[in-house]
Parts: structure tokens; C-alpha cells; sequence
């Protein structure tokens, strides 16, 4: 091995090196040197320097450490410390730099590239380590670092440690695959090896020491070593050595950096501590004056920028110091920072943490704003949270606002609390029917018969009872009396994966359920800004498809598509194109699949649609399932059933298209573990029989044959009485081999007749949907097993490479934040990378990166 380092200074001491020698650590370095560049960035004490020195020293190659200070933002000097580093391990060519002399200018620059190549000492392995690059501003010097880390030598690799994200713009060989990152994650001390430091120590440590060890200082190099040499002093008093770790480095923080900084500086860093996403375009809102964020960034030993959140991220134990002080704020300090917060999360879609910030501010107002706008079924953890926020928030304020009083009783049934609700209900419309009317009673009695409404919609599938419209119309005559005012569309009613609320197979019940909804829609519209909007349209169209009348299906559908559009129901909005969809899909019809596709992408832009990307990967599930495209199905939809999700609306639906995804890849057997599970007891009748018409075809092919001719009659018994067949039809050429069963066997009591009309059309549907597979292949280049991008995934990809970053991308492309990065995780998932260095190396082995214009 021709190992040799050097250095004008050795920057480890010997007696350190011991717990720095880290396998899983020396194996990603091993990895990274294979690149021209390695960029290491970390805050102070995480080992940056101890590791790459550890490691160097058993690496082959030559190394030319150069450690730099302040006093290189001088370009004279920095040339200086440069060259007589390289004089350690080449005279003549150190010289010759000497001679050039510091490349300032593009002419100088050129000169220094002039150099003949048989005098640059590059021949065998090389490293070149920039040690506390962060110390760097001169725009000079980092000009020549940048141009020199491009240069093609292939034998030289280029080490920058910095505290911070140096500022080299390696985004163009990031995208080549040139650049390898290390951040303070890949240096934290994993807890095994922070064990096999405290052995190295000769320190004892039980489990539960070493976990609370762990815990305390999060892996942090220099925190460990605190504790090391404090348990080498007294063994057994691991509490005391982790307290002793906590205020020997609140001491430094506290002579180094907070005494160091200016008044200003120490309340705006108290101040950060109150809040938790630093975002780059908070911090300007929060300090009202750039030189404060300019002087928090040279903060670089416990603040860093992170490239990939655009957030600053401080140091957990300085966040623990900050925190102690915070009691030096006024009031008025808190509460304007906790308001500046909440109204910058409220405009950035951080909906939650507005809201509590909202709280710690003492406004309740916009809050109410906010939860107006959510579903009307509230996502179960939000409503948790919100429930506790008005608990916890003062009793005389809210009651005085009319919108609490219905808001309440809808976290209440949110929470399946129906109970607590229904008593909630009566005694509010008991309370202010007894009273004067004035604006405000109407409006608290306008809220409790929209609950009353909605409650009884709810209940539906289990009473068998269509009267909801009268609590809705109730509520629309007292908002005319005394309308409040209305901020925005309401985002609409949660839906599970049916419209259709009916649980009975009633002949006629279906009809009732509709003619009930065309009666409800109009008041609701009214009263709540377009709320239900097309879910009447929504609901006939679905009851023409299952009863396999595509063409009024499509039309009714259509109708709820544009009128759900229009008043912002996007979850109607969503229904509707998945019948499409399907629609389309039954037809045959890839070009009509493909246009439904683009709508469902679009309403990802949608940010006030808070399920938008659960919702999109359920129809897109389903979508990629039936077309034989199993790698385009989201991981999560592979999975396991969800628990308890009976209620809980796109848990349910997500169960659903799940179900038939393990149909159409043969996991036969989970599935029949999942029908035979409480789980799957959905109360509407389109779910029953969808689930029924899957373990029919599931026992077929497990050779169960009276089982599922068995499960086929209860199917069919749910169907006939309304002459639903598209849960058949849909199971393509698995219901036609199980219909030709039944149709042989003489004790099967479904008519034969019946059986056959679906056998048929069944036979048709698998051959129209392989039309609509076959030609989503030739559309995408594809043979089977191939995993291709979509044609936005294309584009982000394409995005990437060229350097834009995630927040210019959704700027330019019209696409929120949220979407690039859950297209980005898919990109990566579908091509089987890890990083960005990865994703670009791979693309462009697979020619999927397009030319530069």
C-alpha cells in the first residue's frame, strides 16, 4: 500500500484516532473516492475531518491535505498555502504554481491550464482534501476551486469538508453522477458503534446507559467524546457524565458563539426556538432585516442550510440551549413570531402546524378559517388535533363564533364519537330554537341541522332511511335567514370508494338514495359555498355503470365532472374520473384512459385538496393493475390491508383497489384471509358485492369449486333485484372460466341464461382491456418487466439533471411542492437509486434524458 498524507499540520491528534476508525463509515468514504468529487457537510464537532483522515490513512493514493483558514480569502495567500502543500509531495510542480501565480483572471486562469501535462503529478491516485472550506468567501478563490473541481484528471479526487453547504454549484456534476455527498446523518454514530466506542474506552455500559447515552447526544461525535472522557473519571455515574456532556457544551455554545453574537442576533435565535420549519423564506419574515440572516449564517458550527428541505436545520443541543432563555421574550415578541409563523404555514399549505401556531398566538378566528375549508369528514389524526386545540382554547371566545359550534360536532363525527355528537345536536337545536332569533342563533341552528344532515347521510347504509335533505333543507332556511360569511369553496363531503350511500339490496332503495341527494345538493351548495356539488350526478352515473350502462353512465358522470369542477368538489372530482376511467378501460379505449390520466394528474395541483396524493395512487393503482403494469402500483397499495379502516373513507378505499390488486396478482390467498375479516364488512352494497364477486373468483382458482360457486350465488343475490353486473364484468376472464363452471353444474341455482350474458361480456371486457395494456406498451417503448416513467416523471427527471431545483421546478411546471417530490421518490423507486447521483447515472444509461435544447 503507497499510503501517504500530506500536510503543513496534522489535523487529528494520534491519541483520538482510535474511535474514529469506523467500518461503516470507512466503507461509504472507499465508495465516495471513486468520484472526482466528495463533499462532506456537517456542522462542527460530527468528526468530518478525524474520518477522512482515518480513512486516507489506509487508503492507497496520495494525499495533499490543504487546511484552510480566514486568512486564504487573500488569493495571494491562499496560492501560498496551496502550493507549499503540494510542495510536501511535489517540488517542481508546486514551483511552477508559484510561478504561474494565483489564476484570478480568466486569462491568468488559462495560463495556470497551460501547464504541460507531464508535470502535473496526477499519474497514480491522487487526493486533494479542502479542509473548513466553509471559511471561504472570497469570490476569487472559490471561483478557481470550482473551475479546477471540473477539471478531467482521472486519477485525482477532490475531498470538500465544509460546516456548510459550500458553494462550488456542482449541480452540473451532481447530474453527471460526479459528486458523492456526506452529510452529518452518514457521520452520527450509529448506537452500535457508539457501544463499540465506550468499549475502546474500557468504559461498562448497561443497555438502557447506553441508549439514554445515544438518545442525549443523537449520535453526535463530539457530545460522545464529552461523555467518554467523563465516564473514564467515574465508571458508574453515566446520569452525571450525560448532565457534565449537556453543560460543558452549553458553556461553549454559550462563550463562543451566543456571548459573540450581537443583542439582535441572541433574541432572533431565542426566537427560531420557538418554531420548527426554518424555511429560507421564513427566516427573512421572521428577522425584518438581512444583516440578522447573514449573521446567523456564519453560525456554521450549529446552523446549517439544508439544500434539500430549503430550511435551516440547528444543532439539537444548541436548540436545547436557545430553548432555556426563551423566557428573556416579552409576550409581544412570542406572540408576533408564533403569528408571523402561522400565517406564513397558513400560505404554504403547513395547515397544521398553522394552526398551532394560531394557538400559541391566541387566535382562534383563522383557525375556524382553516377547518372550514377541510372535508367534511376531517382525516382522523387532524381532527384529534383540532379537537384538542378547542378544548384547550378559551370556552367564552369560541362559543361566541358561530362556525365553532358546527365545527365541533364535526370533529365529533370525524371521530366516530356519534354519540357525544347526536346529544351535541340536539341539545344546541333544544337550546337556540328556544330562543330570540337573531343572526347569530340562526346561524348556530343553521350548523346543527347541517350536522343533523350529514350525520343522517352517514348513517344511511345501516337505516336504510333517505330523509337527510329534510335536516339539509332546515339548515339552508335558517343560513337564508341569516347567511355567515363565506371565505372560499368548502373542499366537499369524504367519500369512500362509492357515491352511493345505500347498504340495502332493496329494490328501488337505490332511487330513493338519489332522489333524496338531488333534494339535498341545492341546500348544501347554498349554505356551504358549493359543498355536494355533482355528488347527485356522481351517484347516477355510478348506479348506470354497475349496471353496465356505459354510455348514461358516462354521461351522467361527465355532468359531475364539470359541476364538481366548478365548485371546487374535488372529491367528487375524483370519483367521477375514476369512473371514467374505467369507463374507458371497459371500452377499450387507450386514448381516453390516457386523458383521464391527465386530468387526475392535474388535480394534484390542487393544494386545498389535503388527499390529493392518496387519492391520485388509488385510481392510478387501480389503473396500473388491470393494464399488467404491476411496478407502477405504489408500494403502499402492495401492502397490507388496513386496519380498522371501515370509515375511515380512503383507508376504505385504498382496502378496496388493494383487494383487487391481490386479485389480479394472484395473492389469492390474503385475499380470502382480508373478505373473511371484519375489515372488509363495508356498509355500502356496491362493496359487499365487490367483495362477494372476488371470492368467487378467487375460490375457483384455488380449485375451491362449491365454495365459490357459493360465494357467486350470494353475489348474484346482491346484484339481480337492480341489475348491477359491471362487478362481474370487470373480473374479465377469471368470472368467464367461473360463469362457464356454474353454467355446467347442474345444482347451481343462478340462471343460466344470466350466467351466460356475463361469461360474454366478461370474455369482451379482457379483450378490450388487453387492447388498452397492449397499447400502453407500444406508448411507452415497453417489453414485459420494464419499468417506464410517465411523461411528468420524464420531465422532472429531465428537470434534475439540468439542476433546477425542486421549488423552481413547481414554479415553472405550475406544480406544487408536494408533487415534485412525491414524483422524484417515484423516479428513484422506479429506477432502483438511492440519490440524485444515482437517478441521473442510470437515466442517462437508459437514454431517458432528453438532448439540451
Amino acid at each position: 500500500m503507497n499510503t501517504r498524507i500530506y500536510h503543513s499540520g496534522l489535523p487529528i491528534a494520534p491519541e483520538n484516532r482510535a474511535y474514529l476508525e469506523r467500518p461503516r463509515v470507512h466503507r461509504l468514504l472507499a465508495d465516495a473516492v471513486q468520484s472526482p468529487l466528495v463533499v462532506i457537510s456537517a456542522g462542527a464537532g460530527y468528526g468530518k475531518t478525524q474520518a477522512v483522515y482515518s480513512f486516507l490513512q489506509q487508503y492507497d493514493a496520495a494525499t495533499t491535505w490543504v487546511q484552510l483558514s480566514e486568512r486564504d480569502n487573500l488569493g495571494a495567500r491562499f496560492w501560498e498555502n496551496f502550493a507549499r502543500t503540494i510542495m510536501l509531495y511535489d517540488k517542481h510542480f508546486a514551483e511552477r504554481l508559484l510561478e504561474v501565480g494565483f489564476p484570478e483572471t480568466e486569462d491568468q486562469f488559462m495560463n495556470y491550464l497551460s501547464i504541460p501535462e507531464d508535470e502535473i503529478p496526477f499519474n497514480e491516485k491522487n487526493v486533494i482534501v479542502f479542509d473548513d472550506f466553509h471559511l471561504l468567501e472570497n469570490e476569487a478563490v472559490l471561483r478557481f476551486v470550482r473551475r479546477s473541481i471540473r477539471l478531467p484528471f482521472p486519477n485525482l479526487t477532490t475531498i470538500v469538508i465544509s460546516r456548510a453547504e459550500p458553494d462550488v454549484n456542482i449541480v452540473g456534476m451532481l447530474a453527471k453522477g460526479l459528486v458523492v455527498s456526506v452529510s452529518e446523518d452518514d457521520l452520527r454514530f450509529t448506537e452500535e458503534e457508539t457501544a463499540r466506542y465506550f468499549q475502546l474506552l474500557g468504559v461498562p455500559l448497561t443497555g438502557r446507559g447506553l441508549a439514554n447515552i445515544y438518545n442525549d447526544t443523537a449520535g453526535w461525535a463530539f457530545a460522545i467524546s464529552l461523555v467518554g472522557l467523563s465516564l473514564k473519571q467515574a465508571p458508574s455515574q453515566e446520569r452525571e457524565a450525560r448532565a457534565a456532556m449537556k453543560l460543558n457544551i452549553f458553556k461553549m455554545i454559550e462563550d463562543e458563539v451566543f456571548l459573540a453574537a450581537s443583542e439582535k442576533l441572541r433574541r432572533f435565535l431565542i426566537r427560531l426556538s420557538l418554531i420548527d420549519h426554518l424555511s429560507t423564506d421564513l427566516i427573512p419574515l421572521l428577522a425584518e432585516d438581512k444583516g440578522l440572516v447573514g449573521e446567523m449564517k456564519k453560525i456554521s458550527a450549529f446552523i446549517r442550510y439544508d439544500i434539500y428541505t430549503q430550511a435551516y436545520l440547528i444543532h439539537h443541543l444548541f436548540l436545547d440551549y436557545l430553548r432555556q432563555k426563551q423566557d428573556v421574550l416579552t409576550e409581544e415578541e412570542k406572540r408576533g413570531t408564533y403569528l408571523k409563523a402561522a400565517r406564513w404555514c397558513d400560505a404554504n399549505d403547513y395547515k397544521m402546524d398553522a394552526v398551532s401556531y394560531y394557538e400559541k398566538a391566541g387566535e382562534y378566528e383563522p383557525i375556524i378559517d382553516i377547518v372550514y375549508h377541510f372535508p367534511l369528514q376531517i382525516p382522523m389524526d387532524p381532527a384529534k388535533f383540532i379537537l384538542g386545540v378547542y378544548e384547550r382554547g378559551p370556552r367564552e371566545l369560541l362559543e361566541g363564533i358561530a362556525r365553532y359550534h358546527i365545527q365541533h360536532t364535526r370533529l365529533l363525527l370525524s371521530l366516530g364519537r356519534y354519540a357525544e355528537a347526536a346529544a351535541e345536536i340536539k341539545g344546541r337545536i333544544e337550546k337556540y330554537s328556544a330562543l330570540p332569533a337573531s343572526d347569530f342563533n340562526c346561524q348556530v341552528l343553521c350548523g346543527a341541522y347541517e350536522a343533523l344532515g350529514f350525520a343522517k347521510h352517514f348513517d344511511a347504509p345501516r337505516s336504510d332511511c333517505y330523509d337527510f335533505d329534510l335536516a339539509l333543507e332546515k339548515a339552508d332556511e335558517y343560513y337564508r335567514l341569516s347567511p355567515y360569511p363565506q371565505s372560499g369553496a368548502v373542499t366537499g363531503i369524504s367519500m369512500d370508494a362509492w357515491a352511493s350511500r345505500v347498504g340495502t339490496a332493496r329494490s328501488g332503495a337505490m332511487e330513493e338514495y338519489i332522489a333524496a341527494l338531488e333534494r339535498a345538493v341545492p341546500h348544501m351548495e347554498n349554505v356551504l359555498n358549493g359543498c355536494m356539488a355533482g355528488l347527485d350526478d356522481l351517484a347516477k352515473g355510478e348506479l348506470q355503470f354497475y349496471k353496465g350502462r356505459l354510455e348514461l353512465a358516462e354521461k351522467f358522470i361527465t355532468q359531475a365532472l364539470y359541476r364538481s369542477e366548478a365548485r371546487k368538489q374535488y372529491e367528487v372530482r375524483n370519483r367521477a374520473l375514476f369512473y371514467l376511467l374505467r369507463v374507458g378501460a371497459a371500452q377499450g379505449s387507450y386514448e381516453r384512459t390516457q386523458e383521464i390520466f391527465r386530468q387526475l394528474e392535474a388535480q394534484l395541483e390542487f393544494t386545498e385538496y389535503l388527499p390529493r396524493f392518496t387519492t391520485f395512487e388509488i385510481v392510478s393503482g387501480w389503473y396500473y393493475a388491470m393494464i399488467g403494469q404491476d411496478q407502477n402500483v405504489t408500494a403502499w397499495i402492495k401492502g397490507n390491508f388496513a386496519p380498522g379502516a371501515l370509515g375511515v373513507f380512503n383507508a376504505s378505499f385504498g382496502n378496496v383497489i388493494r383487494a383487487r390488486y391481490y386479485c389480479v396478482s394472484r395473492r389469492y390467498g390474503e385475499l380470502l384471509s382480508f373478505i373473511e375479516s371484519e375489515q372488509s364488512l363495508s356498509g355500502a352494497l356496491f362493496g359487499r358485492l365487490e367483495m362477494k364477486a372476488l371470492e368467487a373468483v378467487c375460490r375457483y382458482q384455488l380449485k375451491q369449486k362449491d365454495a365459490a360457486l357459493a360465494a357467486l350465488g350470494k353475489a348474484y343475490d346482491l346484484a339481480h333485484s337492480n341489475g348491477l353486473t359491471m362487478p362481474f364484468i370487470e373480473l374479465g376472464k377469471d368470472m368467464r372460466a367461473l360463469t362457464a363452471a356454474a353454467a355446467r353444474d347442474g345444482n347451481c341455482p343462478i340462471p343460466r341464461s344470466w350466467l351466460e350474458t356475463i361469461g360474454r361480456r366478461a370474455a369482451t371486457y379482457a379483450k378490450r382491456l388487453a387492447i388498452v395494456a397492449a397499447a400502453y406498451k407500444k406508448a411507452h417503448n415497453l417489453s414485459d418487466g420494464d419499468a417506464r416513467l410517465s411523461p411528468t416523471e420524464l420531465d422532472i427527471l429531465n428537470d434534475l439533471y439540468r439542476g433546477v431545483s425542486r421549488s423552481q421546478i413547481a414554479a415553472d411546471r405550475h406544480l406544487p411542492i408536494n408533487m415534485v417530490k412525491m414524483v422524484q421518490n417515484s423516479i428513484y423507486m422506479k429506477l432502483g437509486a438511492d440519490n440524485p447521483a444515482d437517478v441521473i447515472r442510470i437515466a442517462l444509461s437508459r437514454n431517458l434524458i432528453r438532448a439540451l435544447p
